[in-house]
């Protein structure tokens, strides 16, 4: 945050003033992610216009939705996470990513010039807190319900004064599942990681910088619970018929499978920038990174003791892990050049980018077993290279004339190639002989290498916004977003949809955004209307393969999506701050029809596109003087009813829900270091469904997730330092 009390983004690759950035973008700080207990982004997906955060059974693998556009099983995301400027491995979801944070931007709409990635739904960026120039840190214990136990601790060294500063911090979090299976007593949706931070600032003079920062998170949880809600008759009669009713019975919050669930995920991240003020108007800047990224689960897909589906480590080399993605090795380099000219009217930046993911070998294998199927044994990989070169310029038209000023013009280019080349390793252990599913051989020589692919694009940002005063600005953008294809790992090489395309997007943004009084009372607001026109848009289809099923992606014909989102601050008093957030979504498929069903989807509305959404924020913040800060807080989110998957299960429609959660803090307890909060999530205890699988006319059956019970807790926190060295 400026001086001034302005909100600082990075949305452009640039600092600049939020209310100066022409695109719909939504910020929550540090001070908001504490307040409001926002651990995941599951919760700040509340706070945000367009945002939908989807699971699939292992919870803590978040799948980001923007204005309907998100994750799709086994292609690259829709949505893409940056943390320090460098893309997120695994998606970038769960708990432990908003530890020590300077603040979460969510950028709606095609991020297709500037960013490392292509997207096409938009982009989320977790900046980290960056070491400064004072000793400062904190300590912070916590508890709540379902024996939640917090711990963190951080501290920021300015080992050479104005030279070289350290930032370091650790975060552990301990939480009993609220789910429990009523045979072995093991509990479900329980939260235990621990993330760690290390960080450092060179800055040996005012035209150099070099910042590093180190990034683990290390999650070992037992997984997330799905419970069986439908059996198909047509495919099983009433044979599972009891099983379905004592799941009733038990209710959401009990449950008993046939293998126990758990979920592992571990991160780790080395991320570098260099910046070099060439000149007093031209600065080069390099960001390098190497991430790892792995992930072993348990899954018990039906949700039952039914010897259903499961899918378990089996302790051989492998490579798949969750959501179809591959264990993996990141490489990332970007280099960028940027400068102002024409007296500072004329703002440009010139990058290329770089980036190569390697499956890593001698990790877990998985094992599928389908209603007695033979078992699979297999492992998959996509190696990806992606090289992009682009550039960017604002021009303000006050260079011209000094009537004009206030008036830009933004034009940007990227040009993109990525290249693809992937594998499969697919087996029968259980048969004789152990032949391989997709070469005529037996194991160990089963492995498939797809012929490489390339995806190329061009892609494009033009945009003109209008400062028409100081405080208000309006602004018209158009973008292309491109998001490369690949290949359908599942099925066999030789089928027709072994492999699928790329998907483009052309998006058209109107907005405006004020910073003005109302009646004397200070207003922030922001509204934007869009368009999002697809092409080749890529859907995620269940197809038979061998002898069960899998998921397929596929292009559909196209898709629209138009909505209208707004965001609204006003203080009616100093001490009072009220906000609201709300979105409207209308989306619709062309033609699209189910290659192999035939069943037609075409007109049909897209997952995850929920048409309203709305939240309602209420803070007061009290000074007592020497006595410290009261600040009181309540937050009402409701988001309408959606479809779960593209598929015609009587239970597609997962239903909408409101939520209530409310938050107390007494900040410098009686002119102490100490601050104490208090939360509630989910007040009303209100039992709400959140996705599930949907299988009920490809495997004949469906399963569902719910959200989080009520949880309350407090944390104590204790400050020291803040003074420079």
């Amino acid at each position: 945050m400026s001086a001034d009390g302005d909100i600082i983004v990075t949305a452009r690759r640039q600092e600049e003033k939020l209310q100066r950035v022409p695109i719909a973008i939504t910020v929550i700080d540090d001070r908001a992610l504490a307040r409001g207990n926002l651990t995941s982004m599951k919760d700040v997906q509340y706070l945000t216009p367009s945002l939908s955060v989807s699971t699939n059974n292992t919870r803590n693998t978040d799948n980001y939705s923007l204005r309907g556009i998100g994750t799709t099983f086994g292609t690259d995301p829709a949505v893409v996470a940056y943390f320090a400027e460098v893309p997120l491995p695994g998606g970038g979801g769960g708990a432990g990513n908003l530890f020590d944070l300077a603040n979460v931007q969510v950028l709606n709409g095609p991020q297709g010039t500037l960013f490392g990635r292509n997207t096409t739904g938009g982009a989320v960026l977790f900046e980290p807190k960056r070491p400064t120039y004072r000793f400062e840190g904190s300590l912070q214990v916590g508890y709540g319900n379902h024996d939640n136990f917090e711990q963190q601790a951080i501290v920021n060294i300015p080992v050479v004064p104005g030279v070289l500063a350290i930032r370091a911090g650790i975060s552990h979090r301990q939480r009993d599942g609220f789910t429990k299976d009523v045979i072995t007593g093991r509990d479900y949706d329980n939260i235990n990681y621990l993330a760690a931070r290390f960080s450092v600032l060179f800055t040996p003079g005012d035209s150099f910088e070099n910042y590093t920062v180190v990034s683990y998170l290390d999650r070992k949880e037992h997984g997330g619970s799905s419970q069986l809600h439908l059996i198909n008759p047509g495919f099983y009669g009433n044979v599972f018929d009891s099983v379905v009713a004592q799941q009733k019975a038990w209710g959401p919050r009990r449950v008993a499978y046939n293998g126990q669930q758990a979920d592992r995920q571990e991160i780790l991240m080395v991320a570098n920038q260099t910046r070099i003020d060439l000149t007093p108007d031209i600065t080069l800047k390099n960001i390098i990174s190497y991430s790892t990224f792995r992930n072993d689960a348990r899954i018990d897909v039906d949700g039952s003791l039914i010897p259903g589906i499961q899918y378990y480590p089996t302790g051989l080399p492998g490579g798949l892990q969750n959501n179809g993605t591959p264990a993996f090795n990141q490489f990332t380099e970007e280099l960028q050049l940027s400068g102002k000219t024409l007296n500072d009217m004329l703002d440009w930046t010139v990058g290329a980018y770089y980036q190569r993911n390697t499956p890593k070998k001698n990790l877990t294998a998985q094992e599928l077993a389908i209603f007695g199927a033979p078992t699979v044994h297999f492992s998959q990989g996509d190696k990806l290279t992606s090289k992009a070169a682009y550039v960017q310029a604002t021009l303000d038209f006050g260079a011209f004339s000094p009537s004009l000023q206030g008036l830009k013009l933004t034009g940007g280019i990227r040009r993109t190639h990525d290249r693809r080349k992937d594998y499969a390793d697919r087996y029968y252990p259980d048969l004789p002989g152990q032949p391989c599913e997709y070469v005529p051989a037996t194991y160990p020589n089963c492995r498939y290498d797809f012929p490489a692919r390339s995806f190329k694009a061009t892609t494009y940002t033009l945009g003109l916004n209008y400062q028409i005063s100081e405080a208000t600005m309006l602004y018209a953008t158009a973008r292309r977003g491109f998001k490369s294809g690949g290949f359908n790992l599942p099925a066999v090489p030789s089928e027709g949809f072994a492999s699928f395309g790329p998907e483009t997007v052309d998006d058209i943004e109107i907005g405006a955004k004020t910073r003005t009084t109302l009646g004397g009372m200070p207003l922030n607001a922001s509204v934007a209307v869009f368009r999002d026109k697809f092409k080749d848009i890529q859907r995620a289809l269940l197809f038979p393969s061998g002898t069960s099923f899998a998921l397929y992606l596929v292009n559909a014909s196209s898709a629209t999506i138009k909505g209208f989102e707004t965001q609204v601050d006003i203080n009616p008093t100093p001490e009072l701050k009220l906000g609201a957030r709300y979105s409207y979504l209308d989306s619709k498929y062309g033609t699209f029809i189910d290659p192999v069903s035939q069943a037609s989807y075409t007109g049909l509305s897209l997952p995850y596109t929920p048409k309203h959404k709305l939240t309602l924020m209420a803070g007061y913040n009290k000074d007592l003087g020497n006595a410290g800060t009261i600040e009181l807080g309540a937050t009402w989110s409701y988001q309408s009813s959606y479809r779960n998957l593209d598929a015609f299960d009587p239970d597609i429609v997962v239903k909408g829900y409101s939520l209530l959660s409310l938050n107390a803090g007494w900040n410098g307890i009686m002119g102490s270091d100490f601050d104490l909060s208090l939360y509630a999530t989910n007040v009303t205890n209100k039992l709400y469904r959140v996705g599930g699988g949907n299988y009920y006319n490809s495997l004949g059956f469906t399963t569902s997730i719910y959200g989080e019970p009520r949880m309350v807790g407090a944390r104590l926190t204790y400050h020291f330092g803040g003074a420079a060295d």
